[in-house]
């Protein structure tokens, strides 16, 4: 019995590691340039459609509203890419952490 609970007892601890290595890579991703930028130029595109949407509601130039349209829909998928990379970053660092994590339990 003494030996089960010596071995949930570090696998708890090893749980908790984890947790901990994933919430720091997480801030630390949080903190980082490629997060701030992104978190910029999607306030940015929110504000370019606000902007578009009232100067619309004054003229309602259909031609204009297309042309914003399309303009509005390039950002978005630009900052889409931009998020989809960042993910991908930040779940390949996870990824390694808990590689890194099952190496060091098996040795």
């Amino acid at each position: 019995m003494k030996n089960a609970d010596d071995f949930f007892d570090k696998t708890s601890k090893l749980a908790d590691q984890a947790e901990e290595r994933i919430r720091e890579a997480f801030d630390k991703a949080k903190k980082s340039d490629a997060y701030a930028k992104i978190s910029d130029a999607m306030e940015q595109a929110g504000e370019a459609v606000e902007k578009k949407i009232e100067e619309l509601k004054q003229k309602d130039i259909p031609g204009k509203a297309e042309k914003f349209r399309d303009q509005a829909e390039a950002r978005s998928e630009s900052v889409i890419e931009k998020v989809k990379a960042f993910g991908a970053r930040v779940g390949n660092e996870v990824d390694d952490m808990i590689d890194s994590l099952k190496g060091k339990k098996k040795g």
